[in-house]
This record gives structure tokens, C-alpha cells and sequence, in this order.
């Protein structure tokens, strides 16, 4: 054989040898996340990556995962939150936006073929993206919501105060989620209020105006999303219960010791890891070709309201038997 045919012989076969391993290369996943108290969504890609091994996906075998964390939990992200999308799309076999930053990466996903999760964000933010939550989303773009309902946690707050006429809404007009959570709380009919007045205080004008506000405006107790977890050691100055939804990023067993020396006396707190191990599932199922993610119908979060008596009961509140049986758990 001529030296020619074994130099080509060779040629051929690193191409099919680079074919071959091109074509095998596994799926990637990509995650997009921000930082956030504590563990900045790290429970998501804890559960999603343990329930894709248990369904046969191992990393470095047959699916890949690259994690990207943004550099802030407001706007700044925005342009790590495009880049990032800029960088994968076309590339991922999934892409995994956590929280607020969703909304900016669908903005140029929607346009393309690559599947995108929402793992999580709030049901408010997801009908933002999605026309329903219970009808398959005929796009390329499903994933799991939290649900924080506003009349929820303003019942929680009429049982725990029977007697309470003013309560604030907290936010931060820096954060995406804040607004859209400002204003589905504008959005609940009077009806629906349980006879609270409500307040709506930005944090973007400083913790000082805002501590000044709550006492001017006799407010009895406040809430919001994540804005008064940046500021809530300072904001407990005001002595005030926070009544409120909790999305910290910790585990379940972890909500007591969270809630020690705070002001939070109850909320709906929805764990993030449940979260990731669903949005696995799903992801499972598209990739074995058991569903589309045209066809992957939202999923909502598990939900838990608690009651923190410790809070309860430093704060001199009295809290009645029937807003015990109202809850899921309570925290002494």
C-alpha cells in the first residue's frame, strides 16, 4: 500500500472518528441564576441534577451542565442574563432561568427553538411569559411557579391581627420581581382585602424613608418578595411582624433556624429544591422523547404556610387558635 492511501486512510478515519464523537456528544443544560439569600438557587441545581442521575442522565456520561450566576440580584444582571442566552442559544438542549431573570432571557428564546425552563418564579411573573398555567404552552417554554397569592397572605394577616387596619407591601422598584409582585398586590379587589388598607413603600428611596413611613402610616405589619430580605436586618428597627411570602433559597428542614431572631411571624414559603427535582422530571421526559416541552404543562410548587411562634411571642402578639389550624406548620 502506496504511502498516499495510509496517509488518507488516516485522514478518513479522524474524520469519522470526529464525526462519531461530535455526534455522541451528551446534551447540555444550562443554568441561569442570581444571587439570592442563601444559597443563590443552589438547592435548584442540587435537586435537578440528583433527579436526572436517578432517571439515567450522569454528568460527564451523558449530560453536561454549565452554571452560570449572575453578578446581582436587581437589573445589573441583565446584560450577564443576555450575554449568557447569546452564548447558548442554539447550543443547549435546555436552558434553566431561575427566578425574575426569565422574563429578559424569553425575550430572546422565544424566538428561537431552544427549550427554556422557568425554575421558579413567581405565578405572576410566569402568566407574564405564559397566556395560562394549566393548558399545554404550545412554545418552547414551560417550567415550575411559585404561588404567593397577595389575598393569601392578607388573610394570614387578618386571623394572625384581628384588629389591624394598615398593612405595607415592601419592595425594591430595582427588582423585577418586587414590581410584579407590587402589582398583583394593586390588583386584588377590595373584596378579596379582608378589610386591610394597603401601603406600597419602596425601598429604592432608602431604609430610613421607608422605617419613617411605616410609622407615619400607622402600618401594623408589612411583607414583600425580595427586596426586604436585602434590608431585613435593618428594617426590623421598626419592630414591626412581616407577614409575608419567604423565598430564601434554603431547605425546608433549614425554615426554623432561618426565622430565629427575625420579625417574620408567619408567610408562604415554597421550597426551591422541590422545584429543581420537578423541572427535572420534565426535563427527562423531553429528552427521552416521552414529551415535548410544547406539550409540558407548568407545574406549581409545593407550598407551606407557617406560623413562627418564637417571632409571635417576642412581638407580645397573641396569636388565635384558628390561624393555627389555618397553616401547615407551626414553628415554635
Amino acid at each position: 500500500m502506496s504511502r498516499r492511501l495510509i496517509i488518507a486512510g488516516i485522514l478518513i478515519m479522524t474524520l469519522l472518528t470526529a464525526a462519531g464523537s461530535k455526534a455522541a456528544a451528551p446534551p447540555k443544560v444550562v443554568f441561569i441564576r442570581y444571587p439570592i439569600p442563601t444559597a443563590d438557587f443552589a438547592t435548584v441545581v442540587d435537586g435537578f441534577k440528583k433527579t436526572m442521575a436517578s432517571r439515567g442522565f450522569l454528568t460527564g456520561d451523558n449530560i453536561e451542565y454549565i452554571d452560570i450566576l449572575t453578578r446581582s440580584t436587581d437589573t445589573a444582571s441583565v446584560p450577564d442574563v443576555l450575554a449568557a442566552v447569546k452564548e447558548w442559544q442554539g447550543k443547549a438542549a435546555m436552558i434553566i432561568t431561575c427566578g425574575w431573570v426569565s422574563m429578559y432571557a424569553r425575550a430572546q428564546l422565544k424566538e428561537s427553538n431552544t427549550p427554556q425552563l422557568f425554575v421558579p418564579v413567581l405565578e405572576s411573573v410566569a402568566r407574564r411569559m405564559l397566556p395560562s398555567l394549566s393548558q399545554p404552552p404550545e412554545t418552547n417554554l414551560s417550567g415550575l411557579y411559585l404561588m404567593y397569592p397577595p389575598e393569601k397572605i392578607l388573610r394570614l394577616t387578618r386571623l394572625l391581627l384581628p384588629r389591624i387596619t394598615n398593612y405595607a407591601y415592601v419592595y425594591d422598584s430595582a427588582i423585577p420581581a418586587d414590581l410584579v409582585f407590587k402589582a398583583a398586590y394593586e390588583q386584588v379587589p377590595p373584596h378579596n382585602s379582608h378589610g386591610l388598607t394597603l401601603h406600597c413603600l419602596d425601598l429604592a428611596e432608602g431604609v430610613d424613608r421607608v422605617l419613617d413611613d411605616l410609622k407615619r402610616l400607622k402600618i401594623e405589619a408589612y411583607g414583600g418578595i425580595v427586596g426586604i430580605f436585602n434590608h431585613r436586618q435593618a428594617l426590623t428597627a421598626s419592630g414591626l411582624p412581616v407577614i409575608t411570602s419567604f423565598t430564601l433559597d434554603i431547605e425546608e428542614e433549614e425554615l426554623a433556624r432561618h426565622l430565629q431572631h427575625g420579625n417574620i411571624v408567619a408567610g408562604l414559603y415554597n421550597p426551591f429544591r422541590y422545584c429543581g427535582e420537578q423541572a427535572a422530571e420534565m426535563t427527562a421526559d423531553i429528552f427521552t422523547g416521552k414529551n415535548t416541552i410544547e406539550k409540558t404543562i407548568p407545574r406549581p410548587s409545593m407550598q407551606i404556610a407557617f406560623i413562627n411562634l418564637e417571632a409571635a411571642n417576642r412581638l407580645k402578639i397573641q396569636v388565635p387558635f384558628i390561624a393555627l389550624e389555618s397553616v401547615d406548620r407551626v414553628i415554635q
